[in-house]
């Protein structure tokens, strides 16, 4: 139950409970919403360099996010638990694999970007050590997750995955493309943390607020949400209660041990 959205490249939720009076309410107070998908796709365009090797972790079947940097890179690779990712069409190639486990060598890729996928992990030190492993020194990891202080995760975290499927279908989100979450990865401090230990210096967390879409169901629930995103976005003092956050981590120095 990742927090998203609706973005220029996918199409908004269906109104079935809300009606149209949500969508004349996101007309009013968003007449020219710039996104979270574009604010991300334009940090990953400030990153990549003309013939970057980059890797997608958690690429998935790349049917909900399109890439508006593809052209930039030299390869652009993809792993995933889900054999989906072998049909993904945005890829020049395609590893089913775990996150915890990468099939790839020692600084092999310029570049990873991670959509997603951080609200998902189980092993999140585990993860960010193998990212930090197959990035060449220098090369920098971005990610698009959750954070775990709002209040869709909070819901997330009390109610169980057939719920977040029966939302999200309400959403025209399939249910292969919801999955269990852990928000172990999902604060300020634990990210400033997981850079560290991970040899990465954290260059930009940025923490966004956005419209309301998963208040979609009632017009007055989708007015509290405006509310919502009003106030926090006021002040910098009120963005450890946003919504997303945006993070880039540079890869400071060569890891200690190689793997064979």
């Amino acid at each position: 139950m990742s927090p998203a959205g609706g973005s220029s490249e996918n199409p908004p939720p269906t109104w079935t409970l809300g009606d149209r009076r949500i969508r004349r309410l996101e007309l009013r107070y968003y007449p020219e919403y710039r996104d979270e998908h574009v604010r991300f796709d334009e940090m990953i365009s400030r990153y990549v360099r003309p013939g970057d090797a980059v890797l997608d972790a958690g690429a998935g079947r790349g049917l909900r996010y399109d890439y508006t940097f593809r052209s930039q890179a030299g390869r652009l690779a993809g792993v995933d638990l889900d054999e989906g990712v072998l049909q993904n069409p945005l890829l020049t190639d395609a590893t089913v694999a775990d996150l915890a486990h990468l099939p790839y060598s020692d600084d092999e890729f310029d570049l990873v970007i991670s959509k997603y996928v951080f609200e998902h992990l189980t092993e999140p030190e585990t993860v960010m050590r193998e990212l930090r492993r197959v990035l060449k020194p220098g090369g920098h990891v971005l990610i698009q997750t959750p954070n775990r202080w709002h209040y869709v995760a909070l819901a997330a975290r009390l109610t169980p995955t057939r719920f977040h499927v029966w939302f999200n279908e309400r959403r025209d989100r399939e249910a292969v493309d919801t999955f269990p979450t852990t928000y172990r990865a999902n604060d300020r401090r634990t990210l400033a943390r997981l850079a560290r230990i991970s040899r990465f210096r954290l260059v930009e967390l940025d923490a966004i607020e956005t419209k309301p879409d998963y208040l979609f169901f009632h017009p007055l629930a989708y007015r509290a949400g405006v509310a919502y995103e009003r106030v926090v976005n006021r002040t910098e003092r009120m963005s450890g209660l946003r919504v997303q956050f945006l993070i880039a981590m540079r890869a400071v120095e060569p890891p200690s041990t190689g793997r064979p």
